[in-house]
């Protein structure tokens, strides 16, 4: 018999006596506290629960379909745990709890369209105004369940999470403008736009966010009936009933704010916008859509709006009168003294990202249109595509959003309160912890400072008129005997300043020279783990031991280690490999730049990325489906920025739809470890039919579609593929499949060439070709494409997926390549996946291209133990013309 687990619950006697009295509903501990250990607050899970089968008639159903549904259990205890506002409105409406017995239902998109679908069906029978916006409110209700499960099991990623938000708004304001304009007896067609400014504008709402509206009227509209519309409309939203009030309006981002008329016609607005309006009213435009009434009239409006908007460069009054508006809410967040728990307005919050991105965004869109209209996210991605903003910068500022939002978002969702601060109590901390997958509340919050400071340093170096006057500085770079300004005294400054002990390091450096030996590598050749280092006190025994020194032979096998763990974690084994994931990246890290072996590191993260994937399925309940490891992971040959391209097969007997489930489940896992670790970095892009296609297939299906539907760039892909689990009868198929469509020709060859030619067209700006080490042409690209194509085109040598530099060594053996050309090649894919390392762990913008500044040339150098910068560009061009010779001379020459 299994036992039920314990649960240490804070009033256990109050715990108790809900439990016995559950036990008179029939739900006995056995069935109910598996779930309730899984709950992120067992205790209000339980109370909520028996209030739950309290409410209403019906509550020996529940009991009994709580009893019959296992992920009906689980499920309700994690919503009836992590949010009090979720609880109250499932106990209001009890049928909502068995909603989420219904994966179907719940795993439904959330759209506009489709909302207002239900909503015309639920407002068919409603008898009054009053009850028409009631029915608009259990609409809201039961959606929000809906994406607030999702969001909470992981099942949809946070941009989507966001975009429903958003998309549930849009529909409730669209409806409840027709009711109110019904029951205003008009029939004739709306002639107001309703625009949505703020999140709701980007379609990145919040749960607890007000909705930032402004109303625009036709040029030939009646304004006393389009003042009357908007005023009710406004009063419909924000009123309260027994559901609650629908949205918070905020209609002070409007023409004058809060002392102008609630609405302006056309043509009014437009001259306001032209001639009178203020700075931050300009950024705040930029977050501007139509979201609910006359959308060809909106259109018009903001089609006018982004003349104004976007005019391309503006004057350092405009500026200064931004960053103005910046300081003073800084200035009231610092009086309030929540600078350090104000994650939306404290330095290097979610405030501070987004002005980046925007203020970016006004400035180049007039010639990037492509930058316009996005929300954050996706606008910095296209800031950096346009080259406005550096891939690293828009990486952290990404990844910074997603997880202050995230966290955001679960301090929203505890009591439906609109804040944005991190909770002071201990208990509260910790559930926070828990509901961001961290395990504790010391690494999400150590995480959190450690994004903001990163966003606050990237505002600062775009905007210096914001830099704080504050200086942090506790004389490492004098101890050191660093030059003031170098780069090696701003890492060290960093990595003291930003510790919680900076007093205690400084000693420890001046009194220990081994320390001090550490911090100046580290500080010269490895700045990219400062910020970890810095805010993860448990690295600091990595980056100051005698381990980075350590020979591969005296290395613990990572997959030995992770198992333990797991298995001593229990159920907190994703926080236990997260932590372990972070350990053994930043102990990489460190060991590159001691050693410098880049052969050492591709082995190191192989065999780490291989036993956290492993390791993460298993714990899923995953051993009958096998990872197939796809590109530099395929090949064993993981450089320090690489992610980790796999897919997944379903072994001989395993159910297919268990095995999708599995696999869905282990890919939420995956991005909540990568989220926390900040190093799991999987894709699964590269699996039949790309983000579109299953996250597991059988093996017969997989045959299937190699046979039938496998383009010529995916043949090529899979000369790099290896099974994880080593199983023969997948390893068989992996083998095969670049050939079941027939045999490799120059046709196949020529489509490839044309698609290397795309690549250096749409994926490099013109001046990367002789800089771009990993795309350029003679470069990791040509390199590894031109080992794919000569093993594709001599399948008989039964060469296996290797590191590049050993495959062509073997083409070497069985006479496909000469010796000089095979160790040629191989030198030269050693040399440029050494440089994307140093470039990594350098922080430079880029870790594939090479910088065109002589200094960033010569720290490359130093890491190279060149001469200086000259050196590295004769190097990297000698080694670059030997492959690009070879390739001209193999591939590119037809016979």
């Amino acid at each position: 018999m299994n036992r039920a687990p314990r649960i240490d619950f804070g009033d256990t006697e109050r715990s108790i006596s809900i439990l016995a009295r559950l036990a008179s509903h029939g739900i006995d501990e056995e069935a109910i506290l598996p779930a309730l250990a899984k709950s992120p607050d067992p205790d209000r899970a339980l109370a909520n629960l028996e209030r739950w089968l309290s409410a209403g008639t019906d509550s020996k159903a529940r009991a009994v379909s709580l009893l019959d549904g296992i992920s009906l259990r689980y499920r309700l205890c994690l919503m009836l745990g992590a949010s009090q506002w979720m609880a109250d409105i499932i106990i209001q409406n009890p049928e909502l709890g068995l909603l989420l017995g219904d994966s179907e239902e719940l795993a439904r998109p959330v759209d506009k369209a489709s909302l207002m679908g239900e909503a015309k069906a639920l407002l068919a029978n409603a008898t009054s105004f009053t009850h028409r916006l009631d029915r608009l409110r259990y609409l809201r209700q039961i959606t929000l369940l809906r994406i607030t499960y999702n969001d909470l099991s992981g099942t949809w990623e946070p941009l989507s999470v966001w975009a429903a938000l958003s998309e549930l708004a849009d529909a409730i304001v669209e409806s409840a403008a027709h009711v109110v304009w019904a029951e205003m007896g008009r029939s004739e067609p709306l002639p107001v736009a309703v625009i949505a400014l703020g999140k709701l504008g980007t379609g990145e709402l919040n749960y607890s966010s007000d909705i930032d509206l402004m109303f625009i009227a036709a040029d030939d509209a009646d304004l006393e009936t389009a003042t009357k519309f908007c005023e009710k409309l406004t009063r419909s939203l924000e009123g309260r009933m027994g559901r609650g009030a629908l949205y918070r309006v905020d209609l002070r981002l409007r023409p004058l704010g809060g002392a102008g008329p609630i609405v302006l016609r056309n043509e009014a607005a437009a001259s306001y916008y032209q001639n009178y309006c203020e700075p931050w009213e300009v950024l705040a435009m930029i977050r501007s859509r139509t979201s609910a009434g006359d959308a060809a009239l909106g259109e018009q409006f903001l089609g006018f709006l982004s003349t104004v908007v976007y005019r391309g460069a503006r004057s350092d009054i405009f500026f200064e009168g931004l960053v103005s508006a910046k300081q003073r809410y800084e200035e009231e967040v610092r009086s309030r003294g929540e600078s350090e728990v104000d994650i939306k307005l404290g330095p290097g919050g979610i405030r501070d990202a987004e002005f980046i991105v925007q203020a970016l965004q006004l400035v180049v869109g007039a010639s990037e249109p492509e930058v316009r209209g996005l929300g954050t996210v996706p606008a910095a991605q296209a800031l950096a595509r346009e080259g406005k903003l550096s891939q690293r910068g828009a990486d952290t500022l990404c990844a910074a959003i997603v997880l202050l939002r995230q966290a955001e978002h679960r301090i929203q969702l505890r009591f439906g309160l609109q804040t944005h601060l991190l909770p002071c109590d201990p208990k509260e901390r910790e559930v926070l912890a828990s509901l961001m997958g961290t395990g504790s509340w010391s690494r999400l919050d150590s995480e959190i400072r450690r994004y903001r400071m990163q966003v606050r340093e990237l505002l600062e170096s775009k905007i210096p008129m914001l830099r704080r006057s504050e200086a942090r500085s506790h004389g490492a770079a004098q101890a050191l005997g660093f030059l003031p300004g170098s780069p090696q005294a701003i890492a060290a400054e960093k990595l003291v300043g930003f510790s919680d002990a900076p007093d205690a390091l400084v000693r420890q450096i001046a009194e220990d020279s081994s320390t001090a030996e550490r911090l100046e590598l580290i500080s010269q050749y490895a700045p990219r783990v400062i910020s970890d280092v810095s805010f993860h006190r448990e690295l600091w025994d990595v980056a100051f031991s005698e381990e980075v020194e350590l020979v591969p032979a005296d290395e613990v096998d990572p997959g030995v280690t992770v198992a333990e763990r797991i298995a001593e974690a229990g159920n907190e084994w994703e926080s236990s490999l997260s932590a372990y994931l972070r350990r053994e990246f930043v102990s990489t890290c460190i060991k590159e730049a001691f050693h410098g072996d880049v052969r050492r590191t591709f082995a190191r993260l192989s065999r780490l990325a291989e036993a956290a994937l492993l390791a993460a399925l298993d714990a899923m309940g995953g051993e009958g489906i096998d990872i197939i490891a796809l590109g530099r992971l395929g090949c064993s040959e993981l450089v320090l920025p690489s992610d980790w391209d796999v897919m997944l097969l379903a072994g001989d007997g395993e159910s297919h739809a268990r095995a999708e489930r599995i696999g869905q489940e282990w890919l939420r896992a995956a991005r909540r470890i990568s989220l926390n670790s900040g190093y799991f970095p999987i894709d699964l892009r590269l699996r039949p039919e790309g983000s579109a296609g299953l996250v597991v297939r059988t093996v017969a299906g997989f045959r299937t579609y190699a046979s039938a539907a496998m383009e010529t760039w995916e043949r090529l892909a899979f000369t790099r593929a290896r099974s994880l689990r080593a199983w023969e009868e997948i390893d068989a198929a992996i083998t095969d499949a670049p050939f079941m469509r027939g045999e490799w020709g120059w046709d196949e060859e020529t489509e490839i060439l044309a698609m290397r030619d795309r690549i250096h067209g749409e994926r490099m700006r013109a001046w990367e070709g002789a800089r771009n080490v990993k795309l350029g042409a003679g470069f990791l690209l040509d390199v590894e494409w031109l080992a794919a194509m000569l093993r594709l085109r001599h399948p008989e040598a039964g060469i296996e997926p290797g590191p590049t530099h050993m495959v062509m060594a073997e083409l070497a053996e069985v006479g496909i390549l000469g010796r000089a050309e095979a160790q040629d090649l191989g030198a030269a894919a050693l040399l440029f996946a050494r440089i994307r390392d140093i470039m990594f762990l350098l922080e430079f913008d880029d870790d594939s291209v090479l910088p065109e500044n002589p200094e960033r040339l010569a720290r490359i150098a130093s890491a190279l133990k060149l001469s200086g910068a000259n050196e590295v560009l004769e190097i990297v061009e000698t080694s670059r013309s030997k492959v690009m010779q070879t390739y001209q001379e193999l591939i590119l020459r037809r016979p």
